[in-house]
């Protein structure tokens, strides 16, 4: 059996999409949703993959290091138009070096700039 856990949080940037082309190259900004979603096969002694807590202080961790910030000064997209899929990629690569647990495994962040628009990264092939 595998378990999939998802927590959800948000925080509010700006950011210039290089080269996208039209009024979105303008810097703006959104408040954006993001989840996080873990795997794990085995249940610990209190009848669960992870905390929630835990994923929960880890992505807001994450999160605190882009709040209220031009998202093209970060040093990890610095140099990539920050899209809602780099960020997503950006964000998956900072959780997954904090957070470390045996046998739980991130499954994916999905980031969303509006009720209507979401990327979610996650590592794999197509095709």
């Amino acid at each position: 059996m595998t378990w999939r856990l998802k927590v959800r949080s948000g925080f509010s940037a700006a950011h210039r999409l290089v080269g996208s082309g039209g009024k979105c190259e303008s810097l703006h900004g959104h408040n954006f949703r993001v989840d996080l979603e873990v795997e794990g096969e085995e249940l610990g002694d209190a009848g669960m993959v992870v905390d929630f807590g835990k994923l929960k202080g880890v992505l807001r961790e994450v999160l605190e290091e882009l709040d209220h910030r031009d998202l093209n000064e970060i040093g990890g997209l610095r140099g990539e138009s920050p899209s809602s899929e780099t960020i997503a990629r950006y964000i998956f690569r900072q959780v997954r070096k904090k957070f470390q647990v045996p046998g739980v495994a991130i499954h994916s962040v999905t980031v969303a700039e509006s009720d209507t628009a979401w990327a979610t990264y996650f590592p794999g092939e197509i095709g």
